[in-house]
Order: C-alpha cells, then sequence, then structure tokens
C-alpha cells in the first residue's frame, strides 16, 4: 500500500462542511467517492481539520492508502478532477510515509478572515467576503490583535455550542496575525497556529470588528483573552468570510513547498 497527501480546494458554500455527516452534503463524501470511482475500491480519507458549514479551503490536506502507485500525480489529479464536482478539486499530490498523518502531523494551520468594508454589496466577493458596511478602524483592530501572539487559553473564543467530540485543548500557540488593508476596502486576517478551537478564528474576527466599529475598546480583546469566559468575547462573524489558506508540515517532509511559499504572509 501506498499513502498519498493530496492538496485540495473548495467553495464552502454548497457543503455542510468538511467531515462526513449523514443526510447531507460533505467534502468529506464527494472526495471518497471521487476516489473510490477512480481507484475502484472504497477509500476513506482523514483530512488535516475540520472546516465548517460554508467555509472555504485553499490549501485543505487529505490523506489515504491505495495499491501500489507510480507516481504520475498529473495523470492521477486529471482524472480525478474529472470525476469531483465543480467545487471541489485536487491540485497537488505527494507519495508520503506511511506514518504520515494529515491532522497529527501537521505543525501550523493558517486561515485567512475576508471582510469587505464598503457601503455596498460586491456580486463578485459576496461568497467569500464578510460585508460590513460602516467604517472600521483598521489601526485599532491591529493594536487589538497583537495580544494573540504566543500561546493562550482561548476559551473565551471558542463557540459555547461545539460538538460532544470537540475536546481540543483550548491552549494554542499563535505563531503570526496580521491584518492587511487592500484594494477598495476588501481587509485580511491572516492568522496561523498549532491547532483552533471550534469557531475561534470567526470569533476573534467578530470581536475585531466590533473594536473596529467603536462598540468596544482595543484592549477589551486582551481582556477576553485572560478572562477564558465566551461571554467577553463578541459576535460570531459569518463563516463564508473564512479561508482554510495552508497547513504547514515538519521541514522533513518537503510536502508541498511550492504552495507552502506562495502562502507567505504579504509584508
Amino acid at each position: 500500500m501506498t499513502r498519498v497527501a493530496l492538496l485540495i480546494e473548495y467553495s464552502g458554500r454548497l457543503f455542510h462542511g468538511s467531515q462526513f455527516q449523514v443526510g447531507v452534503r460533505t467534502v468529506q463524501e464527494e472526495l471518497e467517492k471521487g476516489l473510490t470511482v477512480l481507484l475502484r475500491r472504497p477509500i476513506k480519507v482523514i483530512f488535516s481539520g475540520r472546516t465548517d458549514t460554508g467555509v472555504h479551503a485553499r490549501g485543505q490536506v487529505a490523506h489515504f492508502d491505495m495499491d501500489d502507485f507510480d507516481g504520475d500525480f498529473y495523470r492521477f489529479l486529471w482524472a480525478l478532477n474529472g470525476i469531483l464536482p465543480d467545487d471541489l478539486s485536487a491540485y497537488e499530490g505527494a507519495i508520503v510515509p506511511e506514518d504520515f498523518h494529515a491532522r497529527y502531523s501537521a505543525k501550523e494551520r493558517i486561515y485567512v478572515y475576508r471582510i469587505l468594508n464598503r457601503q455596498q454589496r460586491s456580486p463578485t466577493l459576496a461568497h467569500n467576503h464578510y460585508l460590513v458596511r460602516q467604517p472600521l478602524d483598521v489601526e485599532a483592530m491591529v493594536s487589538a490583535a497583537g495580544c494573540l501572539l504566543g500561546t493562550h487559553d482561548f476559551t473565551s473564543f471558542r463557540a459555547s455550542s461545539r460538538s460532544i467530540d470537540d475536546e481540543t485543548s483550548p491552549l494554542c500557540s499563535v505563531q503570526r496575525v496580521q491584518m492587511l488593508k487592500l484594494d477598495e476596502g476588501q481587509l485580511e486576517f491572516w492568522i496561523g497556529a498549532n491547532h483552533f478551537v471550534y469557531n475561534m478564528v470567526r470569533i476573534i474576527v467578530g470581536t475585531l470588528v466590533e473594536i473596529g466599529l467603536g462598540k468596544r475598546a482595543p484592549e477589551s480583546l486582551s481582556q477576553a483573552l485572560s478572562g477564558r469566559d465566551r461571554n467577553l468575547s463578541g459576535t460570531t462573524a459569518p463563516a463564508h468570510g473564512l479561508t482554510m489558506q495552508m497547513v504547514r508540515y515538519p521541514e522533513s517532509l518537503r510536502l508541498f513547498e511550492e504552495s507552502a511559499e506562495k502562502c507567505k504572509l504579504p509584508i
């Protein structure tokens, strides 16, 4: 058997999350169906992490085992993408060691949350940007976000409605935080950590937006962080603004290096 890792992207708009759920359309179900048709035997995939309903992915990683493989990923991916639906694609592949695990071998996950800060909606950005019509104080948001760097207990930024099987430690090591102001009111909030608790990024963004709107003070973010109480943080930002951008693995694996290089935060 050969263990294969795939780098996949998808629009989360019509998916009920990445993980299989009975009776609803998920990324796992569609990917496993496509691989099963292509390889002519049942295939089980493991993802690097879960994404919720409506959340997109540019650099989700999945691994699975298959019979001996000749390593021709051009033909393999071409054939697989011919089977997969239009909102899901595998665009890189690699043969990995048999002890590789898409989730447990990861050392950093990087998410990007996109905001459109202008009065009028955008048809082209509507499905992957959160529209905030009132002007945002971006400098206040940047100032507040700095406290997130380092290892902290993120209980205040964990959804109280998490599922019973979500018992991830609230201690997360955040390795990068950056707010980018792009053209025409487009904002990007980048955050990378060893792992995330349920709805963590969306709650952080919701809190930052409230700061940007002047509804709370910049220091309230650090106060919420130290208070370890969900009631101290802000609202949960909409799912459609969030994208899983990249998953990083130890350098010894040299996995998807070119794509990881493209994912470096802009200066």
